[in-house]
């Protein structure tokens, strides 16, 4: 059945009385609070050109990504690894969406992203709700994506390149964020063969429909997106609660804001020397700093907060391990900067064990546990069910 939205109102009817195409309902505007409904309904907008009233779908199946299925192709990881690309978060929307919306589609005449959708969409985007991943060469955007952010899922809406595989590296960057942020699916809308290519897959409408159902829309990730920082807090000495709640503090005022936070976990690995048992968090951390920065200023962190961190001959044997662990106050360490690895080797960051501390995997998995590691090519989540760690890592309330 074809529902006609009156003016005045902003719901829809529900999506399981959608025609055979998907078509559920015709009218309204795009305003944001309209938008915001029809994604949070599982349903949207598709027009057909600037004249017409708008069309409202909500499609059977529904074409979704789960980030631990995302296809990397050894080709595709090449291309990312050149450096021939470069991908950026935000920082010229506008001209992604006009970038798709003048992009040619191999079988389609014409654009369903008119431009009442192009500033539909610059408005969600500046409420901090739309965004996207733009790819340079050289200076140059020469694709990209775009898409909505609600709760812990990311409906794309479009992608477009100039340069062969642009728009993938774009994607890789969003399932990337996607998964450093705890997200659980992106919306892909349509089944194509290029999202199936890079792992997407169809699922019945009600699947999508019960997920929306139990997600929770309060944690939207709201606000202009940028770089990632996860980083992993500790403490074995004085009030180690206090400690980390004033290490927080002064990361959100110096590095950036803390998006996700683990629980805290106590543990005793591996014989310290130090009869207090460390308590760890971690937090993925939006900023606008370079890693470097986040390095200095973590360690600017520390030092303020009662941490002396040793010489490399004094905490390193010839084998490379750790001779032991001191008492200190607080540790930060810089566990993954976007999808990289930060080698800082002579103040063991990142942790070059994370696979085998089961102290540090706990709190990450609590965040991102479909986060791939850089290096070892598993999911945090793979690393933590594989660790060979028998130490007690215990949550506390």
């Amino acid at each position: 059945m074809i529902y006609s939205l009156a003016s005045d109102y902003y719901g829809f009817p529900d999506p399981a009385e959608a025609e055979e195409n998907g078509l559920i309902a015709v009218g309204g505007d795009l305003s944001p609070q309209r938008l915001v409904e029809a994604y949070a309904s599982g349903i949207f907008p598709w027009p057909i050109d600037d004249h017409s009233p708008l069309l409202w779908f909500s499609l059977d199946p529904r074409m979704v990504l789960w980030p631990e299925r995302f296809i990397y192709s050894h080709s595709l990881r090449r291309t990312v690894r050149s450096g021939r690309f470069e991908v950026r978060v935000d920082t010229c929307f506008e001209q992604v969406v006009r970038g798709c919306a003048t992009a040619d589609r191999h079988g389609q005449d014409g654009t369903w992203i008119i431009e009442d959708m192009v500033q539909a969409y610059v408005q969600l985007h500046e409420l901090g709700l739309a965004h996207s991943f733009e790819t340079f060469c050289n200076g140059q955007l020469v694709g990209g994506l775009y898409g909505v952010s609600l709760g812990n899922m990311f409906s794309g809406e479009s992608m477009f390149h100039l340069v062969r595989d642009a728009s993938k590296v774009a994607f890789v960057r969003l399932v990337e964020f996607a998964s450093l942020h705890g997200f659980c699916m992106i919306d892909a809308q349509q089944p194509t063969s290029h999202l199936a290519s890079l792992g997407a897959t169809p699922i019945p409408r009600h699947e999508f429909l019960q997920k929306l159902d139990g997600m929770d829309f309060s944690r939207t990730l709201q606000g202009t997106w940028g770089s990632t920082v996860v980083l992993l807090l500790g403490s074995n000495q004085g009030d180690r609660h206090a400690l980390l709640d004033e290490a927080i503090r002064c990361i959100g005022h110096d590095i950036g804001w803390s998006s996700l936070r683990s629980a805290r976990y106590e543990t005793s690995p591996w014989g310290f020397e130090c009869d207090t048992p460390f308590i760890n968090q971690a937090l993925v951390v939006e900023t606008s700093l370079s890693p470097n920065e986040v390095l200095s200023l973590a360690l600017a962190i520390e030092h303020r907060l009662g941490r002396q961190r040793p010489s490399q001959s004094d905490s390193v044997d010839s084998a490379g391990e750790t001779r032991n662990y001191a008492p200190r106050p607080i540790d930060i360490d810089l566990m993954f900067y976007d999808s990289r690895c930060i080698d800082t080797p002579r103040l063991q960051l990142p942790h070059p064990r994370l696979h085998l501390r089961r102290f540090a995997l706990q709190p990450l998995c609590d965040l991102c546990p479909n986060f791939v590691h850089p290096r070892i090519r598993k999911t945090l989540a793979q690393l933590l069910e594989q660790c060979p760690d028998t130490g007690e890592v215990t949550k506390l309330a």
